[in-house]
């Protein structure tokens, strides 16, 4: 009995105690984004552009504050019509670390 009991653990060992093959996984490090929403503003055209930038960035999106969208680091844009408009700014990197800073712009003719 002593000998069958020892042939039924030895082979629960030898199908489930083998060892794992695990492949080792790298994840990105990353520094999170950090950034300021500068701007020049010329009657209706407004240049947008990233100040002050640091961490890690990826990506640039922008919300202009009336319906449009755009991205990257520096653009102009004419607005349709005089306002203020809340601009967002939204940084990202590939550790989806994300950022977003607003401001307030006013355009006149």
């Amino acid at each position: 009995m002593k000998v069958f009991i020892a042939l039924i653990l030895t082979s629960l060992c030898f199908f489930s105690c083998e060892p794992f093959d695990l492949d080792q996984k790298s994840f990105p490090v990353c520094e999170k984004p950090e950034g300021i929403i500068g701007f020049t503003v010329s009657k209706l055209e407004v240049t947008f552009y990233l100040e002050n930038p640091k961490g890690d960035i990826g990506a640039v999106g922008w919300d202009l504050g009336d319906g449009r969208n755009r991205s990257g680091n520096q653009f102009t844009v004419i607005y349709q019509k005089p306002g203020t408009y809340n601009v967002s700014m939204v940084l990202a990197n590939q550790c989806d670390d994300r950022y977003t800073a607003t401001q307030l712009v006013t355009v006149s003719n």
